[in-house]
């Protein structure tokens, strides 16, 4: 699980987690136009946001990038309790 603040650390997390890529120079095992299609293909519709790598459904073997938005957090904070106007 990782916060996300832009597009920087959206492309860090997604090379690390999915692609097990540290550094830019290590991408020689994936051909790079598929890697930039995925990355934004399955990029994140705002920013800040939570993301996690989950299985797909029917593929244990295979995960894929989920987000949680801000919206979404508020909600479940107010569903536990936390102030923010209640």
């Amino acid at each position: 699980m990782q916060m996300l603040q832009n597009e920087a650390d959206y492309r860090g997390w997604i090379m690390a987690e999915l692609f097990m890529v540290r550094e830019p120079r290590d991408t020689t095992l994936f051909v790079e136009q598929e890697i930039e299609d995925f990355i934004f293909d399955a990029r994140p519709t705002a920013y800040p946001c939570i993301a996690v790598m989950v299985q797909t459904k029917g593929e244990p073997a295979v995960c894929e990038p989920k987000f949680i938005y801000k919206e979404q957090i508020f909600d479940w904070a107010h569903q536990m309790g936390f102030g923010f106007g209640s």
